[in-house]
């Protein structure tokens, strides 16, 4: 069984790929929505790692809003967030499955800059063996 750390890492690892996917996709033309999907999806894996490393079990649900309400009271920097992933709600599944929601380029701007700011709180929050290796 791995442990608290151990999974703190590894999702922060498949976050940064999320973001990283996420960045190359705006620069380069992707469709706007499937860069939306990569950005919600880092979120969601850096919160569940703070909820991993903090032995927090945490339920399977896409609400960032409930998993940012699981966190803070284990690193209350987060509250800094509280309100701010409103937007990237439909992020996680309508965005998927509905032409009706598309977000504009500014829309995928500010949601870039806003993820980068939660994962640079997260190597301020976390130990180094809680987090993957610098390359």
């Amino acid at each position: 069984m791995k442990s608290g750390a151990d999974l703190c890492r590894e999702l922060i690892e498949k976050a940064d790929h999320d973001l990283a996917a996420a960045a190359i996709g705006a620069q380069h033309g992707a469709p706007l929505d499937t860069v939306c999907f990569h950005l919600q999806q880092a979120v969601e894996k850096m919160l569940k790692a703070l909820l991993s490393f903090s032995g927090v079990r945490y339920p399977l649900t896409h609400d960032l809003d409930e998993l940012l309400a699981l966190a803070t009271p284990h690193f209350p920097a987060l509250s800094a967030f509280l309100d701010r992933f409103d937007d990237f709600a439909p992020y996680a599944v309508e965005l998927r499955y509905s032409s009706s929601f598309y977000p504009s380029e500014d829309e995928v701007t500010a949601g870039l800059e806003l993820v980068r700011e939660l994962r640079s709180l997260l190597q301020s929050l976390l130990p180094a063996h809680a987090l993957p290796p610098t390359e």
